[in-house]
């Protein structure tokens, strides 16, 4: 990996961006051949090059500003070459997670871009202000993006906890990468998991009030109050449905004594009242207003409407055929269509082709807005670190260890039943070279993963040996022979 802190200056920077970024987005559309490795580290060390022109590490780490730094005010969109960096770096860390190297450092970057937006899927958008602004010139996301933040105040301890630790396994991979990479790039990534998690800290804080006894009522009504924003969006709006969320939120009222809510136990603890009490009184006045508009949307914001309901359904499309469709830098162009609307906004309110901010159908617009964030964040956060060349192999293992486990769970009718298992896991085991997955002459990552699922299930690999033994006193010819490495 680059590690040079003085690079050559013979391109000016745009022109050497711009040059990286079209070279990645071509690498990103050819589909004729599978990602390799060294192409990926290639653009890295491209990248490497260029950045430390633009970022500079004391200063990066001492007030997020680099070599030519900001006024107050000013946003990476003043800086072109800022921003051509961040689409940049973003392009490469989803190519890490195409070519499997989902641990290693430049993979973590788009994972903190997600997480921001995972922040206003979930709705616990009250990240001080303060942090925000600091963040907004290096991020790939304006301002108006970050306004996520503070549009609404409802999450739960739920929310937080995979965010913690996915926090904290981002912060270990990075450590672990910091003697192997360019130290700008462990520099900028350090500063965001450590803002990330000084955010954290605060939304942690904002529940500390609510006792661990009240926090299940808080729990239904954050998610009543999500299902809520969800039947708004439908293309079919059902009334029904929302009566149904309305009668469970008036059960939930109705079961307070003297308008205290009340623990499971019995007793009524006197923290974190006034937060349900308001979150109450929310989930009744977007209820009102749900019936009210019944899921209309202004004519004149349909086609922004329709734009983003095809965006979420292929995104959930993909969120269903991932393991056999999906290759990480897809998302890239999803993520780009989704910021340009999400930017479009002014005063938090989306615009239509005449600059009107008509206000039936904003909240189901936003709502479909941060669906979309959340299954890219989703996706990106399911990605396997299997390399893109033996991602075939490793679903089909995946697929074979799942029927086996449902015939294992189920019993065998007839020892037969597991010959077509026995002859699949018996090729993917003839596709290794002394214990390696080969593509042509290259070593795709990924080996230990895929082997690992060869490996962990050596009950199923005894219950093939034992039926094989059976099964060649029946059959007229020779069975393969399927041998897992932690069986012998």
């Amino acid at each position: 990996m680059s590690t040079a802190e003085t690079p050559p200056t013979s391109v000016s920077v745009p022109e050497g961006l711009s040059a990286l970024r079209e070279g990645l987005i071509k690498l990103k559309q050819d589909r004729t051949t599978y990602v390799k490795s060294h192409d990926v580290v290639k653009y890295y060390d491209e990248l490497c090059e260029d950045i430390w022109k633009i970022y500079d590490v004391g200063e990066f780490e001492k007030g997020f500003k680099g070599k030519e730094g900001l006024t107050e005010g000013q946003t990476i969109g003043e800086w072109p070459e800022r921003e051509l960096a961040e689409d940049c770096f973003m392009l490469i860390s989803l190519f890490f997670l195409t070519v499997g190297r989902n641990n290693d450092p430049p993979a973590v970057y788009v994972h903190l871009v997600g997480w921001y937006h995972i922040d206003a899927l979930m709705e616990f958008e009250v990240m001080l202000q303060a942090s925000l602004s600091k963040l907004t010139f290096f991020f790939p996301i304006k301002k108006r993006l970050l306004e996520h933040l503070a549009e609404s105040a409802h999450y739960s301890q739920k929310d937080l906890e995979p965010i913690e630790q996915t926090l904290n396994n981002m912060h270990e991979n990075v450590e672990q990468g910091r003697p192997l990479y360019n130290p700008l790039i462990i520099a900028m990534l350090h500063v965001k998991i450590v803002a990330c998690q000084q955010s954290l800290k605060v939304l942690k804080a904002a529940l500390s009030s609510i006792p661990p006894e009240l926090a299940h009522v808080h729990q239904r009504l954050v998610s009543l109050r999500r299902c809520i924003r969800a039947c708004e969006a439908k293309p079919k709006f059902s009334v029904s449905e929302v009566m149904g969320y309305l009668a469970t939120i008036k059960e939930i009222d109705t079961a307070r004594v003297g308008g205290k809510f009340v623990a499971e136990d019995g007793p009524i603890p006197s923290g974190g009242q006034g937060i349900l009490d308001g979150l109450l009184q929310t989930c009744y006045s977007i209820i009102d207003e749900a019936l009210k508009r019944q899921g209309a949307i202004a004519p004149s914001l349909k086609p922004l409407a329709e734009k983003l309901l095809q965006t979420k359904s292929q995104l959930e499309k993909l969120e269903l055929t991932q393991a056999w469709s999906l290759r990480e830098t897809d998302l890239y162009d999803f993520y780009k269509l989704v910021t340009e609307i999400d930017e479009s906004r002014r005063g938090g309110k989306f615009l239509d082709s005449e600059g009107n901010t008509p206000e039936e159908g904003q909240t189901a617009l936003l709502y479909m807005v941060r669906r979309c964030y959340a299954h890219i964040y989703s996706l990106i956060g399911s990605s396997e670190p299997v390399s893109e060349a033996l991602t075939p192999v490793f679903n089909q293992l995946q697929t074979v260890r799942r029927c086996l486990k449902e015939v294992q769970k189920f019993g065998i009718q007839d020892d037969r039943e597991l010959y077509p298992y026995s002859m699949k896991l018996a090729s993917i085991e003839n596709m290794r070279v002394d214990g390696r997955f080969m593509v042509g002459n290259d070593i795709p990552e990924g080996q230990g993963r895929v082997n690992s699922l060869l490996a962990e299930s050596p009950n199923l690999s005894a219950l093939f040996q034992r039926v094989e033994v059976r099964l060649h006193l029946s059959l007229p010819f020779t069975l393969p022979r399927f041998e897992c490495e932690s069986c012998g």
